[in-house]
């Protein structure tokens, strides 16, 4: 399992970000699948294949569950790229989660299964199939008899304004990066209190691929502690932003120090000491030692 995946996993696995995709993506941001109603399902099952027992994994799976019964089964996938199996493995999740019903017996347990398709790319839309008929090669004589099946997929960086703005939870702040980060347009942060810290700044450094993330979690960690207001998303945009420049100055710094060093080596000490007051001085000989 790749590293973002495990990232992606562990925000949307929280109760409250999980309902809060489903109700912000399947029912107009309506509370219809509250927190409290949801319970962790088993994510993996098993399957045999030319004779040997193989095992297929959901990325996030739970239980919904109302009045103490349960009425269904949610799932959600992430692809960071296009998949052109994604509806033939979308059909053995579900197909793995209705065969587990089957085996438990009483025909009184039978709910439905439904899976999200949470397409993380950014650069283009999703172009792959959608449907199980759109991955098949079928006759035209036996096309009408092949059941079909269609992928409830969704391209965040493409959710128009109106329904970002639906979504309660942390997972708002990662659709509006999304969006901005395929707009080309800067993403500053919202004033909305953050409630999954170390899982937020976990996944944006993995979307952004920027380590400054990791390296102002133990301030920002330490800010909720010491704050009764919490940590909000332009908090953390902001301290980055002051990571940025901490890392340029420590650069620069570095930079002229080794810069020193070789003047003094090669005896030519004059040299430092007029580029100590000499600002065009000391980028000539920057530049006459990065040839």
């Amino acid at each position: 399992m790749g590293r973002k995946d495990s990232v992606e996993k562990t925000l949307e696995s929280h109760n409250d970000v999980f309902s809060d995709i489903v109700n912000g993506l399947l029912f107009t941001g309506n509370q219809v699948v509250t927190e409290d109603s949801l319970s962790d399902a088993q994510t993996f099952s098993i399957y045999k294949m030319d004779g040997d027992v193989r095992s297929q994994d959901r990325d996030v799976a739970k239980f919904w569950n109302k009045d103490c019964i349960q009425i269904g089964f949610c799932g959600i996938e992430n692809q960071s790229v296009q998949d052109y199996d994604m509806p033939l493995r979308g059909i053995g999740y579900d197909g793995a989660a209705y065969r587990m019903q089957l085996a438990k017996g009483s025909q009184t347990e039978r709910h439905p299964v439904v899976t999200l398709v949470l397409y993380f790319g950014t650069e283009h839309r999703w172009t792959a199939p959608q449907t199980l008929k759109g991955c098949l090669s079928a006759s035209n004589k036996l096309a009408p008899f092949v059941n079909d099946y269609k992928l409830n997929i969704f391209e965040l960086a493409w959710l128009p304004d109106e329904q970002i703005a639906l979504f309660r939870s942390d997972f708002r702040e990662v659709l509006e990066y999304l969006r901005a980060r395929r707009l080309h347009i800067r993403y500053e942060g919202s004033e909305r209190q953050l409630r999954h810290i170390e899982e937020i700044l976990d996944m944006f450094r993995i979307l952004s691929g920027d380590d400054s993330f990791k390296n102002i979690e133990a301030a920002i960690l330490d800010k909720a502690r010491q704050s009764t207001g919490g940590v909000k998303m332009c908090d953390v945009i902001q301290a980055i932003k002051q990571e940025g420049i901490s890392l340029g100055e420590q650069r620069g710094e570095n930079t002229i120090l080794s810069l020193f060093s070789k003047l003094y080596a090669a005896g030519r000490d004059s040299d430092v000491r007029r580029a100590t007051g000499d600002r065009e001085y000391l980028k000539k000989l920057m530049e006459e030692y990065q040839k």
